[in-house]
């Protein structure tokens, strides 16, 4: 199937990644990709260096014809293109929800 732009639709992958402070830095790791670990001084380093580990880990199972690990801590989402007026900007923000029962979703 091929969207708006003549491509096949991207996916959107969620990967959770744990920051934890380790003495006087911080250790990341990601639970769904087995052996991903890192470090930085501070937790916002450790962050986006787990970060930049996740996407060469992806790309790794990419070029190996490996699977994703889906499950709890990795998960799959279709991106559909949003419709964006010419000459505007999309931005998106994530933000945290205190609960799933204040989410009017039944």
């Amino acid at each position: 199937m091929l969207n708006l732009f003549g491509r096949k639709p991207a996916l959107l992958l969620r990967v959770s990644i744990v920051v934890e402070p380790d003495g006087d830095r911080f250790h990341a790791y990601a639970p769904a990709l087995k052996g991903l670990h890192v470090d930085g001084r501070t937790e916002a380093e450790a962050a986006q260096n787990a970060h930049q580990a996740v996407a060469v880990y992806l790309d790794s199972l990419a070029r190996h014809q490996e699977p994703l690990p889906v499950g709890p801590d990795l998960s799959i989402h279709e991106l559909q293109p949003a419709v964006v007026p010419e000459g505007a900007f999309l931005h998106s923000v994530t933000i945290k929800w205190p609960s799933l029962q204040m989410s009017g979703i039944s």
